[in-house]
C-alpha cells in the first residue's frame, strides 16, 4: 500500500492507472467558506478565465498501489491542510464529492511517474497566502514563467495550489488560479469526469 513517508513524501509500490486526475472544487457547491466564493469570483473576472466553473481549489491525483492519491498544497484541514503541500488519500479529501469536479487524463507510466518525482519535490511547503492575494491581479506576475528543477524547487518556500498542480503537470512554474488551471488541463487532453462519486467507486 501506498504511504507518505516521515518526510513527506510518498512511497508506494506501483502505478495502478495509465492518468493522472485533476480535482477542482467548486466554490458554488459550498457554503461554508467566503474565501472560496472570493477566489471564484475575482478570478471569474478575468478574460483568459471567462467559461470557466467556479473553482476555487485545485488538486493533482494519481491512481498508486489501488488507490487515489491527490498533491497540493492549502491551509484548511478539512482538505488535509497542514499549511502547505502534502499528499493526501482519495477518500479523505473528496467526502463531499458533489462539491468537486474530477478531470482525467490518460498518459504513461513514466510520465506519471515524472509528476510524482516532481510533487515530491515540492513537499514541505508553505501555503502562499501572499501569492493567493497578489498574484492573479498583477499582469507582470501572471507572464512570468521558469522551468521546475531540483535546484529553483529547494529555493521556493510558499507556493499555493493551484500554481504547485500547475507545476506537476507542465513543469513549470506559473501563474495560475484554480480556474486558469482547469482551463489549462481542459485545453491539454483532460477530460471531465460526470460523477465524481461513481468514479471513486470504479463504476464510471
Amino acid at each position: 500500500m501506498a504511504y507518505i513517508s516521515e518526510c513527506g513524501i510518498i512511497r508506494y509500490k506501483r502505478i495502478t492507472k495509465l492518468c493522472a486526475v485533476q480535482a477542482n472544487y467548486l466554490a458554488s457547491n459550498q457554503d461554508e467558506h467566503r474565501i472560496d466564493d472570493l477566489i471564484s469570483c475575482y478570478t471569474g473576472v478575468m478574460p483568459w478565465n471567462w467559461d470557466t466553473p467556479p473553482c476555487s481549489h485545485t488538486e493533482w491525483g494519481c491512481w498508486l498501489d489501488d488507490e487515489l492519491w491527490f498533491f497540493s498544497s492549502t491551509s484548511r484541514k478539512e482538505l488535509g491542510g497542514k499549511n502547505g503541500t502534502r499528499w493526501v488519500k482519495a477518500s479523505d479529501l473528496l467526502r463531499n464529492p458533489t462539491r468537486w469536479e474530477l478531470q482525467e487524463r490518460s498518459m504513461g507510466k513514466i510520465k506519471v511517474g515524472n509528476r510524482i518525482v516532481r510533487a515530491n519535490r515540492l513537499t514541505g511547503l508553505r501555503y502562499d497566502f501572499y501569492g493567493v492575494g497578489t498574484d492573479f491581479t498583477n499582469p507582470v506576475r501572471v507572464m512570468l514563467t521558469k522551468q521546475l528543477t531540483p535546484t529553483n524547487a529547494l529555493q521556493l518556500k510558499k507556493i499555493y495550489c493551484s500554481k504547485a498542480v500547475h507545476a506537476i503537470e507542465s513543469g513549470r512554474l506559473a501563474v495560475y488560479s484554480p480556474r486558469r488551471q482547469w482551463k489549462w488541463a481542459k485545453k491539454n487532453g483532460f477530460i471531465s469526469i460526470g460523477n465524481t462519486k461513481e468514479y471513486l467507486t470504479g463504476r464510471y
